[in-house]
């Protein structure tokens, strides 16, 4: 089917879905960093002025952002009026004239600018993309306990029929809400970021630090508010529809119109459903999200192997050092030119050691018949190489220290296996501290395990783990030298 013309109807014209937003025009195109600093400087502006921008102060505001020494050159690029006319088409900004009470006034471009509220919006979205991606907010750390404590501070308010004190509880939770949901896309987003690709150093710091921060803003505080919180909702649940619709006015007005208290009390109402998907339940949202993270801690180990394990095989830059620093002190270009000859084995092509006479008119060798060479002196003629052949590097020293240290790294791991395996018939919850080697073991077993239905094997096939989930649900913290995994609880049963 050919796309339709402008002004032309087709079946998606008439969908009632989302279509295009004129107002981000400006983001895209040859002129988007003309547009976009325009936007940037009228969204400094709007915290400091609520009356817009002259469009001579644009212009001088506009002049500081830039070089000082091709800030004019720039200006007269910019065409700042044909620009704003755009952005006012668009509707990324209003444009109003204020009154000229002089003749040089009337002369001079009385307009205002301002952004409106998708230009705003759309700016303010664009900078949280452009930012670098690091620790959440703040908020977040307190998230569930806030939750815990406003939720029950909102149903004692019902209770005593304080409808305004609800109304004010119900908004916390609300924000609060909001702001754990977009932190959990925020890891999510990071960490889908990270485990795709080859594991480089970037990608694991990145990895390693979106980790840190769930275990530092939710890890531990789901796990000791969730209780609390689910404790709430048969509460939550009993509350009836003029209860809610009460809520709402309180926050609204009596004189709102009938659909828009409608609609609000709808997504007020909606808040025990979100609450029930988090919190409640066989797998609510929060115990998913801990285990994405969980299941993120092995890439991490064996992306940290992955780096040691090439470390000084890949990269040839000491080696380069030693022979730059030969080149560097060799006494002529000759010289230099042998060393680095030598040191890389840039020779030239050598078919024969016999020294052929430049005669005018022979054929080269690439044409010339094949020349016979008797077999004395295939045997005995000279080498192609002077001086004495180079000796073979001893590394007998060397591959029996690696015999030992794999020796060694397997008799710790017999040693950790079977310390493992004594845990055998034993809930997760009842365990020790891990070593880090009983850790990297049963990392490796948890990852197997949770591929094949919750029985995990070892690469060697000596060992079986087999996880068998306890009811009711409930969670596990392990600890191990580097910190503590919170996992869901299950009875471990090992075989070897």
């Amino acid at each position: 089917m050919t796309e339709a013309r402008e002004g032309e109807l087709s079946p998606w014209n008439l969908l009632a879905t989302p279509g295009e937003i004129r107002a981000a025009s400006y983001l895209v195109g040859s002129h988007a960093r003309q547009y976009r600093l325009i936007v940037d400087v009228l969204a400094a502006r709007q915290e400091v002025s609520l009356t817009g921008v002259g469009h001579d102060e644009l212009t001088e505001l506009i002049r500081a952002r830039l070089p000082e020494e091709t800030a004019a050159e720039l200006i007269g690029e910019l065409n700042l009026s044909d620009r704003l006319a755009s952005l006012v088409s668009w509707g990324t900004c209003e444009a109003w004239q204020d009154r000229a009470t002089t003749e040089e006034e009337f002369l001079r471009n009385r307009y205002r600018y301002q952004l409106t509220e998708a230009g705003a919006a759309l700016n303010q979205a664009v900078r949280a993309i452009e930012e670098d991606l690091g620790a959440g907010s703040t908020a977040v750390l307190l998230a569930p306990a806030v939750l815990a404590d406003r939720l029950q501070a909102a149903l004692d308010a019902l209770a005593g029929e304080r409808i305004e004190d609800a109304s004010r509880e119900f908004s916390v939770v609300e924000t609060t809400l909001e702001a754990m949901a977009r932190e959990a896309n925020q890891w999510q987003s990071r960490m889908a970021a990270a485990l795709g690709g080859v594991p480089d150093q970037t990608r694991i710091t990145r990895l390693l630090e979106t980790i840190l921060a769930y275990v530092d803003a939710w890890g531990a505080g789901v796990d000791a508010w969730s209780g609390r919180i689910t404790a709430c909702l048969p509460g939550l649940r009993e509350i009836g529809p003029e209860t809610w619709r009460a809520l709402t006015l309180q926050r609204l007005g009596a004189e709102i119109n009938t659909e828009t208290v409608t609609r609000a009390t709808t997504h007020l109402a909606g808040i025990v459903a979100v609450l029930e998907r988090w919190f409640s339940g066989e797998l609510p949202q929060a115990t998913r999200l801990r285990r994405q993270m969980r299941d993120a801690v092995t890439p991490v180990l064996r992306g940290h192997r992955a780096l040691l394990a090439v470390g000084g095989t890949v990269s040839r830059a000491a080696e380069l050092a030693r022979l730059a620093e030969a080149v560097a002190g060799a006494e002529d270009d000759a010289e230099a030119w042998r060393v680095f000859a030598s040191g890389t084995g840039l020779y030239s092509a050598r078919h024969l050691a016999l020294e052929a006479p430049e005669v005018p008119g022979v054929p080269s060798v690439w044409k010339a018949p094949p020349v016979p060479v008797s077999k004395r002196l295939r045997s005995q003629g000279r080498r192609s190489l002077s001086g004495r052949a180079p000796r073979v590097v001893d590394r007998s020293r060397a591959r029996a220290l690696a015999r030992a240290a794999a020796a060694h790294d397997q008799a710790t791991l017999r040693e950790a296996e079977h310390r493992l395996v004594s845990r055998s018939g034993t809930h997760l919850s009842d365990w020790s501290a891990l070593t880090a080697e009983e850790t990297r073991l049963f990392l490796d077993l948890l990852t197997s395990a949770r591929e094949s239905e919750g029985t995990g094997t070892t690469a060697d096939g000596r060992c079986t783990m087999k996880l068998i989930p306890v009811h009711p649900p409930r969670s596990a913290v392990c600890r191990t030298e580097e910190g503590r995994l919170v996992l869901a609880d299950a009875l471990v049963e090992f075989t070897s």
